[in-house]
């Protein structure tokens, strides 16, 4: 008795008897809650009038078997449930039915009622979400696969597709079946340690073509147990992309340093040529204005083959070379503003210094980089502006900014102004466009940083900071 009055008071759980014509004789109060049909219109009426509708259509052929002496149990069943559900609001039901009999006569049956909609909507939803992430996973990976050891567990189609089997093939199947021999210790490994870091696999297709892979592994819950998942990416076309790229670049810079070293002979020879024409004294007005074009066509020659050498030399060596020695940086800046002054008599170039400027640096390198800015500054601004050099010695660190007025630098262009054969829109004929890179080289080489300002009003500064001594020494 406790345990069936346990059973009458179950939230969520109905019982019913019904006599051999199918009509009600008792309903429990479970079961008038839980359909929302008042317990007076239970009696003596049937199945059919109480519960009319979709949930009848269901119950009436389970109700028929039970009368005939068959037990059902566990049965389910979806359909609206009495007035208070409405027609719209589907029931998911449990229904359980056995059959009752008295002096080997049938009497009717007993119906159990389990009302399970909360959970199998759950169910759903979390079904749906599956599903859901499944087509995430599909368009945000080339493929993935469940596994547990070595075994596959599940695997979707797009990753079926690129090793060219079904899931039906692959799945109960040992995954390193689609691993390269040499790549087979590496996926291991990464199994057992449970990296979830991106890495690279060697894969095989069926037809035993090769796939250039990238992995990533998560442990996941399956089913009641802890896998492991696994999302592909097919790199075998961004590999060979990076791989013609890289060649390509190498190739030009190597191209680049072979054309600079024979260049500078038959230049060498020009610029001794025109020299002697100089010094001859034997030329008109003319030809001498011709011989002095001649130079400085000569001199820009000098400059780009220097900037090609340097530009060789970064790329393929890793940086630039650095001759260290003991330097007063002042004198540097000194000497570079007078040669500047001498060649552009007409405009005015500022110099301002401060501080301890004694240090360790490439003498070479650095009048290097201050030819580079002052000359930039003087070509980006206009004749009638001055151009400032500030030299600021402070602790360990050295600060050396070169600033022209005029038009600011475009946003646009301030993210790539270091990189090689890059020239703003407004760049002369006169250079390759590797005179910042360079700069950049130098500084990097020296160990400093450099940065750039540039706005209405201020105009546009180059600022480069140096450690008092470059490194290793």
């Amino acid at each position: 008795m406790p345990c069936f009055r346990a059973l009458l008071q179950a939230r969520g759980v109905g019982l019913a008897f019904v006599d051999g014509e199918l009509r009600f004789r008792f309903v429990s109060e479970a079961l008038v809650q839980l359909s929302g049909v008042p317990g007076t219109e239970y009696e003596g009426r049937t199945v059919e009038e109480v519960w009319s509708g979709a949930l009848a259509t269901e119950l009436m052929p389970l109700l028929r078997r039970a009368l005939e002496g068959e037990t059902l149990v566990g049965t389910r069943v979806s359909a609206p449930l009495g007035a208070r559900s409405g027609a719209s609001q589907v029931r998911h039901l449990r229904v359980t039915l056995l059959p009752a009999s008295l002096a080997g006569l049938r009497t009717g049956v007993s119906l159990l009622l389990e009302d399970e909609t909360s959970r199998v909507d759950e169910e759903l939803a979390l079904r749906e979400r599956e599903e859901q992430l499944r087509s995430l996973v599909d368009v945000s990976c080339d493929g993935f696969f469940l596994h547990e050891g070595n075994t596959i567990l599940e695997a979707n189609r797009s990753l079926c597709n690129l090793i060219g089997t079904t899931p039906e093939e692959i799945v109960g199947q040992p995954f390193t079946r689609w691993v390269a021999p040499e790549s087979r210790e590496v996926v291991l490994r990464a199994i057992s340690r449970q990296v979830e870091a991106p890495y690279e696999v060697t894969g095989l297709r069926a037809d035993g073509k090769r796939l250039l892979l990238e992995v990533l592994g998560r442990q996941v819950s399956h089913r009641g147990r802890t896998v492991r998942l696994a999302a592909v990416w097919d790199i075998s076309a961004r590999r060979a992309a990076e791989e013609a790229s890289a060649r390509a670049d190498t190739f030009r810079e190597q191209f680049l340093g072979v054309v600079g070293h024979e260049l500078r002979a038959p230049l060498f020879a020009l610029q001794l040529s025109v020299g002697a024409l100089q010094r001859g004294g034997e030329l008109d007005e003319a030809q001498s204005r011709q011989v002095s074009h001649m130079a400085t066509a000569t001199r820009r020659m000098e400059r780009m083959l220097h900037e090609l050498l340097d530009y060789t030399r970064a790329r393929l060596s890793g940086g630039l070379p650095v001759r260290a020695a003991p330097l007063a940086l002042d004198k540097v800046v000194e000497q570079t503003v007078e040669e500047f002054q001498s060649t552009h008599p007409t405009r005015r170039i500022v110099t301002r210094v401060e501080g301890n400027l004694l240090g360790t640096w490439d003498k070479g390198r650095l009048l290097q980089l201050l030819d580079n800015l002052v000359s930039n500054a003087l070509r980006h601004s206009p004749e009638d502006t001055p151009v400032e050099v500030r030299l600021t010695g402070e602790g360990n660190n050295v600060t050396l900014s070169v600033r022209n007025e005029g038009a600011p630098v475009p946003l646009e262009e301030r993210a790539s102004l270091f990189e090689p054969f890059r020239r703003g829109k407004k760049a002369g004929g006169d250079g390759l466009g590797l005179g910042l890179y360079i700069v950049r080289q130098i500084v990097v080489a020296h160990g400093g940083r450099i940065s750039v300002e540039s706005g209405t009003g201020l105009g546009t500064r180059f600022s480069v900071s140096l450690p008092r001594h470059a490194p290793g020494f």
